[in-house]
Parts: structure tokens; sequence; C-alpha cells
């Protein structure tokens, strides 16, 4: 496979494991149209759950269009403008943003307070969310745990506020307790008196996630039909896997107060929530929605220090239990996107791909 300067990873539709690059070409810029050079891309479940939303609904594949038969993926990650026809955008400016995981892409700038947002009509069809584009600084000592972390935060902060508003003083049953979203709900929840939180995982997370010291109880899968829970039940679910939510049904019944579909972290996840669920019906929370709503109640100002406070806390603490797993190119990157969708990637770790 050779090393190519412009590049693109493609997916085929009917295989999400079947990856490959192949050399991409570039048109000339129109006016208002900027070209990004990717820098780092952070590799974590979000980008597997963006393939295997890939044809659902919300079709990320039609994000950053590919040829008859492919997709490409989408992720986060940063990149600099090596090429602007909009004057209010400067070449060389760096930006954390939605990328499709590829050397470079070209976006329709529209500046903003914080950076630009992308008007393309062939996204017009995403929430506002995925189309902006904020300048960040150089790189730093957090540098890559703050690109790891920050794709995934905003779900956790919304998910809590969302938990405090609606179930002040309920038990959340966390599945996929190790994921990095998931541990981002539990830091928020962990001071919070009148909630229990429980984190179910895998047995070979067990140590890793009790080492955390975030959760009230860890526990297995296995454990699940014989755990001990006090008072109403909330299921915040990352797995996506139907056998595991038709087991915590079934062991919490009535109990069973809200059920809300986060994530799509098991390689045997199903996009749409499995029927025969009913009494709460699970439903799919969607993190943007929740956001404009915090938005539009406390004014942006407002709320983007709140959280950026909140962030800033959970990445400064992250190097205490997250290891960085570099990796660089093209090659690297068919590697580790088949290792992500097959649901091989340890814990404790998050990968980082620097394009160059």
């Amino acid at each position: 496979m050779p090393v190519v300067d412009t590049w693109d990873l493609l997916v085929a539709r009917d295989d999400l494991s079947a990856a490959e690059v192949r050399q991409a070409s570039s048109a000339g810029l129109r006016p208002g149209e900027v070209r990004l050079a990717a820098e780092k891309f952070a590799l974590t479940a979000i980008t597997a759950t963006y393939a295997r939303l890939g044809e659902s609904e919300l079709p990320f594949f039609d994000a950053f269009p590919a040829p008859e038969g492919y997709g490409r993926v989408p992720t986060w990650g940063y990149a600099r403008v090596e090429e602007s026809r909009h004057p209010g955008v400067a070449v060389g400016t760096r930006y954390f943003g939605f990328l499709p995981l590829a050397s470079h892409v070209t976006l329709a700038a529209e500046p903003t307070e914080q950076g630009f947002d992308d008007t393309a009509p062939e996204r017009d069809y995403l929430h506002p969310w995925y189309r902006a584009y904020v300048r960040v600084e150089d790189r730093d000592a957090l540098d890559d745990h703050r690109l790891l972390l920050k794709p995934l935060y905003s779900a956790s902060f919304n998910l809590a506020e969302f938990l405090g508003r609606e179930h002040p003083s309920a038990t959340v049953l966390v599945t996929s307790a190790s994921s990095k979203t998931a541990v981002g709900l539990a830091a928020l929840l962990a001071p919070r008196a009148g909630v229990t939180t429980i984190g179910v995982t895998a047995g070979d997370h067990l140590d890793f996630v009790r080492e955390l010291g975030l959760y009230d109880t860890v526990i297995g899968y296995d454990d699940l039909a014989t755990a001990e829970v006090p008072g109403s039940v909330v299921l915040v679910d990352f797995t996506g896997q139907a056998e595991r939510l038709f087991a915590v049904y079934e062991r919490f019944g009535p109990a069973l107060k809200d059920a809300l579909l986060v994530g799509y972290t098991h390689p045997g996840a199903e996009i749409e929530p499995p029927e025969g669920l009913t009494d709460p019906e699970p439903w799919i929370f969607f993190t943007p929605s929740e956001e404009q709503r915090l938005i539009e109640k406390e004014g942006e100002v407002y709320y983007r220090a709140r959280y950026l406070r909140a962030e800033d806390a959970f990445v400064a603490q992250a190097p205490t239990w997250l290891t960085v797993s570099r990796h660089t190119g093209p090659q690297a990157l068919v590697r580790v996107y088949r290792s992500l969708m097959d649901g091989g990637l340890p814990a404790d770790r998050g990968t980082v791909l620097t394009v160059r």
C-alpha cells in the first residue's frame, strides 16, 4: 500500500471491516471554501459508532461522499488550513472538528466567533454541532488527551445534566462502564448526593473500572441477574447490544424507570432499539439536542463557560487513568480502524493517529 500525500480511507458499505486507503485527487477551491490538512484523529468507540450508523436514519456516510459502494468514516480531529479562499479564515490556523478519515477535506466556511461553520449543502442534514470548527491552540502536554476526550465529554456532561433534572435520586446503571464517555459521566455523578451509580462491564475490565473509584458499585455482565440495586433504576446503555438490554429489563422490571441509549460500543450493536422492550420504551439520547436545550435556557456564553470548566478539569485528570497509544500514517490507520471495529482496543488506552 503506497503512502501518498492525499488519500482517503474507504470502507465497504456492506462490510465495515473491509477498509483500504486510496489516493485522492484535489479540485481547486471555489470562493468561500477552505482546504484543511488533517493533523491528528481520535480513534474511539464513537468512530465505530459513526461507521455503524453509516446508512442509518442519521447516515454519516453521506457527510463526506465516497465512490459507489464505499463510505468515508468521520471522526473528530485537529486540522490546519492548508489553502483558503475565504478572507476570514487564515492559512495555518488550527481547528478542532468533524473530519473524514482522510488526509484532507474541503469545506465551505462561514466565520463565527469561535472559528467557522461549514455550510456545504451536502452536510445540511447534520446537526450544527457537527458543522462547527473551533480554533484551538498549538500542542501542549494535554493535546492528545484533550483530542480523545473532547468529542466524548459533551455526551457525558449533557447526560449528567439530563439525569440531574429528570432523575435526581435514582440508581443509574451504566453499561460499558469502561468506555470513556461512561467514565466522564461517572465522574460527574460521583459527588452528587442521592445518586447511586453501578458500572457494568466485561470481566477483563473489572479491575480497571474499580480502580477508577468513580462508581459506587462495579459488576460484570454475568453478575447482573443477581445484583442488589436500591430504589428506582435508570439505564444508560453504551453497548447497543439487544441481549444486554433484555437482561436489564428482565432483572429490574417495574423498578426500571427510564432507558437511555447512548452508544454502540459492542461489535454486535444494533442501531435501532430492539422490539419488545416497553414500559419504559428505550430511546436514543441525542447529545446535540440536549445541549441546544441548555443553551436556549442558560444562554450560550454561560453554558460554554460552565461546560469548558468541567471539560478542562476532566482532561487534566485523564493522564492518571488514560494512556495514549500513538500511531502514524495511513497504513497504521487501517490496522487501528479494524481493531476498533472488532472491539479490540484496551479500556485504559486511547488511540491518536497522526496523519504524517
